[in-house]
């Protein structure tokens, strides 16, 4: 399967970079699988170490979806990023990410992470008056249809 990288460039830190493999492509959109051998953290969530995400990128959409599961394939949750900017080309794909995400528990419960990030970033001029509204339109729509997104993604 082809490999793609993963370019999220940061407000508030340095750029990341990561190998994903292609599972589905099309001009504006795009899913990929990311397989980590180190454990990770989303703020005091846990993401150990063999845990697989599907991600999901639109170049029109003001959000990328990831889907986390365990070794054993349980749902750990699904975390939406807000974002702009997304690009998708035959060798990567990029966008800038806008601080906030927001997490879904495997039992549909949600929590808005980072706005404390968000909020250091307004002090420090980081994030402009249109990013903050940006942002928080994306937030209400994620909070409106995150439920429906996710069962659209994966047919729940």
């Amino acid at each position: 399967m082809p490999v793609i990288e993963e370019i999220k460039i940061h407000k508030n830190k340095e750029t990341q970079r990561f190998l994903c493999t292609v599972l589905h492509r099309e001009a504006n959109y795009l899913v990929v699988s990311f397989h980590s051998e180190r454990e990770g953290k989303v703020k005091d969530i846990v993401i150990p170490s063999g845990s697989t995400t599907i991600a999901h990128y639109w170049t029109d959409r003001g959000y990328v979806v990831w889907r986390m599961s365990g070794t054993e394939g349980l749902l750990i949750g699904t975390l939406f990023h807000i974002v702009k900017n997304v690009t998708i080309t035959d060798r990567q794909v990029q966008y800038l990410d806008l601080v906030v995400d927001i997490w879904i528990a495997p039992d549909g419960s949600f929590r808005v992470l980072d706005e404390d990030e968000l909020e250091e970033c307004k002090k420090a001029g980081l994030i402009s008056i249109e990013e903050e509204r940006w942002i928080e339109k994306q937030k209400a729509l994620i909070f409106h249809a995150h439920a429906g997104i996710i069962k659209a993604l994966w047919n729940n």
